[in-house]
């Protein structure tokens, strides 16, 4: 099948050779400073750790493209703030801006924030319809750098009448202050080094302990960093986040939001449109996290539907056959015993693979994670699961060696990018801790959360119980949390809930929830596999999508939409039968699914 992650290709469809014993697949080693060298090994040790969906995860690796044709990288902090939208031009064909904004509302003279902005220009100016702001989740992803990589392509799905308008929420990105709790990314990546090899278990106490203790850490460190009087901590909570969509969208001339959502951004768009029910021009909710389950500190809901798509590995291999698939076998359930055999084999022995850059041991917590983590985006990251187990199972070194790089999130080293190009940070633990409700650790609480998500999904229980123990170590409390209702009955417009059918940590129930809190909402199931809609590509979706952006039209109550592609299986039908429309959409709707959000993964 044709995949549209670059760089991420399964070897069964591709036909390449890293499944031989040919040395060739040994990739060349590209010379690093000895600082960096330290960086790459560190991030490669820690990559297997999930960071936080329904959170979208900004890939390091997928830089920015448009600076990358020899001109120059763009300076943010050469952007002057400014207390209206001033544009410059930047990158290819975009426009940015600083915009400043009070820190506290309820002081609006005080100290100020500077929100990063940067849009793609609407292309049909004679039916400018306005902006849609963009909110790739997390909470703490990156929006400009979201509509930096994919805008053109959000662009063609909801229609060339709009701005593309990407922000960075108070505390991430380029917007600053920055909520960072360390001095420099290197100490951060340091800090990780130190993470527990093995999986989170709530039957061994060892394990429980040292990451409550790595929390409670990051708790304190983080009130010395960002959480006095006046820190960012404080101040960056999603109904901040929401007003300051709010200014953002009426300082450019639109008295009501438009706005598409995904993961956390779900949560983003509840609130809003509770805040401000008569601001609605148009609100899409991609990815639905229910917003009373995340603001009750829960994380208890996500993983209902998790088991599914991971036995959805099974089936489609299965389907697809051998030609494309990699582990293909004569039945799902004979694929699915060998894969946990192979947790199984892992387990007792550790497999090194000595010549990977950096060096890298598969260990059963890296593979669960590896497994876990392609179930938000299937279509693109389940060749590479089979795969790797192909080259476990064979003792394939020369394949491992080409495969180290997919098996854990490969890492750019950061040295020489200036602040804040670079700057991961701690928006997470500030905003979904921060909205919380407080809730101590207790340990025989903790036991039945654990025990709970486990019957949910075994394998994904050990990277999601990691929030309870985060959010009872947070220490930086908001300077006020909306405790509100998160309903409406009466909003301006109708939201459009949208959500596969099959969502890994975002699930269908979440989504006919949430659609029932707000009078006369729409909802859109996309009868799929992955996390957000974007994880398929779906035409049918798209033409909802736009027809709602566009016209303000819902979908017909029990709207369901087919995708266009399968994971391993690939098309579904002949492309050469779409109109030259479609075919450019469908290649745009391929595109986004490298920019799947990752919720929950930290």
């Amino acid at each position: 099948m044709n995949d549209s992650k670059t760089g991420s290709q399964s070897l069964a469809s591709t036909g390449a050779h890293p499944c031989t014993s040919d040395p060739a697949v040994i990739l060349p080693r590209r010379k690093l400073t000895r600082v960096c060298w330290v960086l790459v090994i560190v991030a490669a040790a820690v990559a297997l750790q999930v960071r936080v969906c329904c959170p979208f995860r900004a890939r390091e690796h997928d830089s920015d493209p448009t600076p990358s044709h020899g001109s120059p990288r763009f300076d943010w902090s050469a952007v002057e703030p400014s207390r209206s939208i001033k544009w410059t031009n930047c990158y290819a064909g975009h426009r940015c801006a600083r915009l400043l904004l009070p820190l506290d509302y309820e002081t609006p003279d005080g100290p100020t924030t500077a929100i990063a902005l940067r849009m793609v220009p609407a292309t049909d100016r004679a039916n400018y319809r306005g902006p849609i702001l963009i909110n790739p989740g997390g909470p703490g992803e990156s929006g400009t750098k979201m509509v930096g990589r994919f805008g053109l392509r959000i662009s063609r799905v909801v229609g060339g009448e709009f701005d593309v308008l990407g922000f960075d929420p108070r505390g991430i990105g380029a917007s600053m202050p920055s909520a960072s709790c360390f001095d420099t990314d290197s100490q951060r990546a340091l800090w990780r080094l130190q993470e527990d090899a093995r999986l989170l278990n709530a039957s061994d106490d060892s394990t429980v302990y040292l990451e409550l203790a790595r929390q409670s850490l990051m708790g304190q460190r983080c009130e010395q960093k960002i959480g006095g009087e006046r820190g960012i901590g404080r101040f960056m909570g999603t109904p901040d986040v929401a007003r300051d969509m709010l200014e953002i969208s009426q300082l450019l001339g639109q008295e009501k939001l438009q706005y598409w959502g995904f993961s956390y951004g779900s949560v983003l768009g509840q609130y809003f449109s509770a805040i401000y029910p008569d601001k609605i021009g148009r609100v899409i909710i991609d990815g639905v996290y229910d917003a009373h389950n995340y603001r009750a500190a829960l994380w208890s809901t996500n993983l209902a539907d998790m088991d599914a798509i991971i036995g959805s590995f099974f089936h489609f291999c299965h389907q697809a056959g051998p030609e494309k698939c990699s582990v293909y076998d004569s039945s799902p359930e004979k694929i699915r015993a060998r894969y946990y055999a192979l947790l199984e084999s892992v387990e007792t022995a550790p497999v090194p693979i000595a010549g990977a850059s950096p060096p890298l041991v598969v260990t059963r917590k890296i593979l669960q994670n590896q497994m876990f983590e392609a179930t938000y985006e299937p279509s693109t990251r389940f060749p590479i699961v089979a795969d790797t187990m192909r080259a476990l199972e064979r003792g394939n070194e020369a394949a491992l060696v080409w495969l180290a790089p997919k098996i854990v999130d490969p890492t750019e080293c950061k040295c020489d990018l200036p602040a804040p190009t670079s700057a991961d940070n701690e928006a997470f633990n500030a905003i979904a801790c921060g909205d919380a409700d407080g809730r101590p650790f207790d340990a025989a609480a903790y036991a039945a959360y654990y025990a709970a998500l486990a019957r949910d999904s075994p394998l994904a229980a050990p990277f999601w119980s990691h929030h309870y123990l985060m959010c009872s170590q947070w220490r930086v409390r908001p300077n006020a949390r909306y405790t509100g209702p998160l309903e409406a009955a009466n909003t301006s417009h109708p939201l459009l809930v949208v959500s596969p059918r099959w969502d890994p940590v975002c699930p269908l129930s979440d989504a006919v929830r949430v659609q029932a809190r707000y009078g006369g909402a729409g909802l859109l199931v996309q009868n799929s596999y992955g996390h957000c809609s974007i994880s398929a590509p779906s035409l049918c979706t798209a033409r909802h999508i736009r027809a709602y952006m566009v016209n303000g039209t819902l979908p017909s109550p029990g709207t369901v939409c087919e995708v266009e592609e399968l994971p391993f299986v690939g098309s579904v039908q002949d492309v050469r039968a779409l109109s030259a429309e479609d075919s450019e959409l469908l290649e745009a709707l391929k595109g986004l699914t490298a920019e799947v959000p990752m919720l929950g993964a930290r």
